[in-house]
């Protein structure tokens, strides 16, 4: 029997990408981010790690063997299907050299998509976690903080590392954030109100202000966190908040259809976005200023996009791990 998908979860995941797909229009349309970097890019990135962690919640118990082979479908054979195909387009674009080294080298070290490359490792230490600990709360509590303060050590050595090990061991905390909220879903209810809501949303914007008149950063890639304390209210207060607004507000189809295909937008996130931007100044369409011209570029970024993932969906469900 197929358990119903929720749909709250698939508008959480179409908002957050297409929060991303407005990060990388700006960076690539006008060589910056217009809307600062710690207003909103950390808080959608780590949103999805949440839900990661909420979905590998089982009532019925967690099989490991079942996980790391979805893992391993679901994940790790798009990664490398997908970074294989990109690879010689991306380099010509930028303009790198091409050789074996330089586009093979960043595939197999897992830094050809650095959140791709963090999600697979957060989810199979997360994975192994629930297995050592039998998904006792406490236990799992204890082994996910440590994975935590092993991102913060290792983070201070180094902020590159092969398959992004310290980005995912921060995300390991935040899966289990989203384990535990499924877990104890009844008690997490009580705050689905239209006034928490609206308290966590203005909380949200006392944090975002303070850190923005302090100079406080939150980048998770490459980490660059200056205060902890703010960086945890902020990420939680706003996953709180999105999960809020998403289960109250009607469905969004559309909405829905782009976090249901979520994975192949972020494949896609980078290029398309900078193939645009170079054929809108072709054409003598760059960015002048206006920002209007960001959104009509953020329009043609979302139609492309939408375009490129139907396709692989219809005709390339293989690179998905699909058999149809």
């Amino acid at each position: 029997m197929m358990v119903e998908r929720e749909r709250w979860i698939d508008m959480l995941r179409g908002f957050c990408m297409l929060a991303i797909l407005l990060d990388h229009t700006e960076i690539y349309y006008t060589g910056g981010n217009l809307i600062p970097y710690d207003w909103y890019v950390s808080n959608v990135l780590i949103v999805f790690f949440f839900l990661s962690g909420y979905l590998m919640y089982k009532q019925q118990g967690f099989s490991l063997r079942h996980k790391l082979t979805s893992i391993g479908r679901s994940l790790l054979l798009p990664y490398f299907l997908f970074t294989i195909v990109l690879a010689l387009p991306k380099a010509f674009v930028h303009g790198w050299s091409i050789d074996w080294e330089s586009v093979l080298l960043p595939i197999l070290t897992g830094r050809a998509s650095w959140f791709i490359a963090a999600l697979i490792v957060s989810e199979v230490v997360f994975s192994l976690f629930l297995w050592i600990t039998r998904g006792k709360v406490i236990p799992l509590f204890i082994l996910s903080s440590c994975a935590f303060v092993g991102s913060v050590l290792l983070t201070k050595q180094s902020t590159d590392y092969p398959w992004c090990i310290n980005n995912a061991l921060q995300a390991v905390l935040f899966l289990y954030i989203g384990w535990f909220y499924q877990c104890r879903n009844d008690v997490f209810n009580h705050i689905n109100t239209p006034l928490y809501t609206s308290f966590l949303f203005i909380f949200l914007i006392v944090i975002k202000g303070y850190a923005t008149c302090k100079g406080v950063h939150t980048m998770i890639y490459p980490m660059g966190i200056d205060s902890y304390f703010i960086f945890f209210l902020d990420m939680l207060t706003s996953i709180f908040l999105l999960v809020n607004v998403c289960k109250q507000l009607p469905r969004c189809k559309p909405l829905e259809w782009v976090g249901a295909h979520s994975i192949v937008y972020y494949f896609v996130c980078g290029g398309v976005p900078l193939c645009l931007s170079l054929a809108l100044e072709k054409v003598d369409l760059g960015y002048h200023g206006a920002y209007y011209s960001v959104l009509i570029a953020y329009a043609l970024v979302c139609i492309v996009a939408s375009c490129i993932v139907a396709i692989v969906y219809r005709y390339l469900p293989f690179m998905l791990g699909k058999l149809h």
